[in-house]
């Protein structure tokens, strides 16, 4: 890590928003140790304050404060200003935080405790990015200097979208196309959908846009912008665009969705998507007729279990149970999720009551066989609670309410059976 701690920032305005004194003060004097000059602010108020006061390139905030939150921070300081680098330090895991922080645009997340080399890269990071709005805005005699030294890739084209410039990052990542049209670089014949070079020359605001770019067989993400280019006189030439390798970024966010949408110990549906999905189902309905099922499953004496043999096996217990549950169900089109603790459920999109006795039938045989902790084996069965769409309710809340209660008769007719709803009586009935 000694190369990181040579990174020297040379002035660069930097605000630490930070509730926690002694965390503010040790931030601050490592940045400055490395150059920057650093504004600190105790809370959100106070950081937004600073800010109208003093606009800085660079804010390093936590998320969880009293008052304005950092995420609140950010929303109001890019109402004054769109080009501010946000990098996020905080010890919430919450998926939400992490999803929510990604769409106001963070550059980066932090989880405390953290490393200040990492923190140093994420400045150093954002500085690049701002050093290369400021480079592009210099006189065109310093701009082959300019940007040849940075890492993201620069092409500039006349107005019929050939390239007549592109500086050495960009042909590391494509190849020199240096007098073909901008498009043949994605192996189109055409121009883009979307393209930003031609949004941007129809109205004259810059536009960005993210493409995969197959090379040498493997695929990655690009995010390209256009800004128009013009001479001394504000005649339009051309534009130039900013191409950057973003399957990093891409694959981190794809991961925090997969977390947002997926639980975590099972690898199954969570019931963030289950709700997607029974959103979807009744929606489906409303318009070709398509009925469905759920399923309630609860495990059986497994606090006992838990209790007894420990929480490291009770997760084994539940993750042997997401499988069983699985490959009970034979159609791709069923979600099966985990909606917290002990309890499951799957969406099976089909509505007749043959298909979905069946599957709880195999649910049944399936937890039958007992389960392996170490060398024990323990017996743990699932009763099952059955509702139908539309039969035994019209919204998501009560069509959910009727398939748990049906879950509860089958655990009060002795545990180990399934029970279907019965919406004419307002109670669940044994099969």
């Amino acid at each position: 890590m000694t190369q990181l701690l040579d990174i020297r920032f040379n002035g660069l305005d930097i605000l630490v928003v930070e509730d926690d004194a002694v965390s503010a003060i040790v931030t601050s004097r490592i940045l400055i140790k490395h150059g920057a000059r650093v504004m600190t602010a105790a809370n959100g108020y106070e950081a937004l304050e600073k800010f109208r006061q003093q606009n800085v390139p660079i804010i390093v905030t936590d998320i969880n404060m009293p008052g304005i939150s950092g995420l609140e921070l950010v929303s109001n300081i890019k109402a004054l200003d769109q080009t501010v680098q946000f990098i996020a330090t905080s010890a919430n895991r919450d998926t939400d935080c992490l999803v929510t922080a990604i769409e106001l645009g963070f550059s980066d997340y932090l989880i405390k405790p953290f490393e200040f080399e990492n923190l140093l890269l994420s400045i150093k990071r954002c500085s690049d990015v701002l050093a290369a709005r400021k480079q592009l805005e210099d006189e065109q005699g310093k701009f082959q200097v300019v940007v040849d030294s940075l890492g993201e890739g620069i092409a500039i084209k006349d107005l019929e979208y050939r390239i007549v410039y592109q500086n050495r990052a960009l042909t590391e990542m494509f190849g020199d196309f240096t007098g073909s049209y901008c498009f043949t670089m994605f192996g189109n014949t055409a121009p883009c959908q979307e393209c930003p070079t031609i949004l941007t020359l129809q109205d004259g605001l810059p536009h960005s846009a993210c493409k995969n770019r197959a090379g040498d067989g493997i695929l990655f993400d690009v995010e390209s912008s256009a800004s128009l280019l013009k001479d001394s006189r504000g005649t339009v030439t051309g534009t130039v665009s900013i191409i950057r390798d973003v399957s990093e970024r891409v694959k981190n966010e794809k991961a925090i969705l997969d977390m947002a949408f997926r639980d975590q110990l099972t690898g199954i549906s969570n019931r963030r998507l289950f709700q997607d999905r029974l959103d979807q189902a009744i929606a489906k309905f409303h318009r070709y007729g398509t009925k469905f099922g759920l399923l309630y499953l609860d495990l059986d004496n497994f606090k006992t279990v838990n209790d007894t043999f420990g929480h490291a096996a009770g997760d084994q217990i539940l993750i042997e149970s997401a499988n069983r549950i699985r490959s009970c169900c034979k159609r791709d089109v069923d979600t099966i999720s985990r909606q917290g603790g002990d309890e499951f459920c799957i969406l099976a999109n089909c509505g007749e009551r043959k298909y979905l006795e069946e599957i709880a039938l195999h649910l049944l045989q399936a937890f039958s066989i007992p389960f392996r902790i170490g060398l024990s084996e323990v017996s743990i069965t699932t009763s099952i609670g059955i509702s139908l769409f539309p039969d035994d309710g019209a919204g998501p809340e009560s069509i959910e309410a009727a398939a748990d209660k049906a879950m509860y008769c089958s655990k009060r007719s002795g545990r180990n059976t399934h029970t279907f709803f019965d919406v004419h009586t307002a109670t669940a009935q044994k099969k």
